[in-house]
């Protein structure tokens, strides 16, 4: 049977590499690179009988230490047979003169998220994000779901819905 004195060293043993292990993850809370938010607004529009566009207003808070650098964008929709779709990303430029082109899109609210951006750290923006796809716009609006897919320059991959 083991004497009080080594049962008492043993549990202050415990506590003291109970309070390093929480230390060490309390110091290092803001190093996990990840992208939080979600999609506000999605919109749907025809470009002509066989190929659509859809646009999607977003908002994403960056909660680490370090800024998330924009690698790809990608939106993908889950048509209403499963079928998953990825789109072709439309940038700024062109972003610009679709909403006057396409009415039914209405007012463009934010400025397109783009490759080489950087969200920093502790900092939330209102982006927004478009892709074509060569589908009717029937399809995408019976749509199922939709993501927004962002890739950090150095790996992580940041899901809004």
């Amino acid at each position: 049977m083991p004497s009080k004195t080594l049962l008492i060293c043993a549990g202050i043993g415990l506590l003291v590499i109970g309070a390093m292990i929480g230390g060490g993850l309390f110091a290092t809370r803001g190093t996990r690179l990840e992208l939080n938010g979600s999609v506000r607004k999605t919109r749907v529009a025809a470009l002509s009988a066989t190929r659509s566009v859809v646009v999607l207003d977003f908002r994403a808070t960056n909660p680490s230490d370090y800024p998330f650098v924009v690698k790809t964008v990608e939106v993908e929709v889950t048509l209403a047979n499963g079928k998953k779709e990825i789109g072709q990303y439309v940038p700024e430029v062109d972003a610009k003169t679709l909403f006057p082109a396409l009415p039914a899109l209405g007012d463009k609210l934010a400025v397109s998220i783009g490759t080489g951006e950087k969200i920093g750290g502790k900092q939330t923006v209102e982006r927004m994000a478009a892709a074509s796809f060569l589908l009717p716009e029937s399809d995408l609006a019976g749509r199922k779901g939709v993501v927004l897919r962002l890739r950090d320059v150095d790996g992580p991959v940041a899901e809004l819905r």
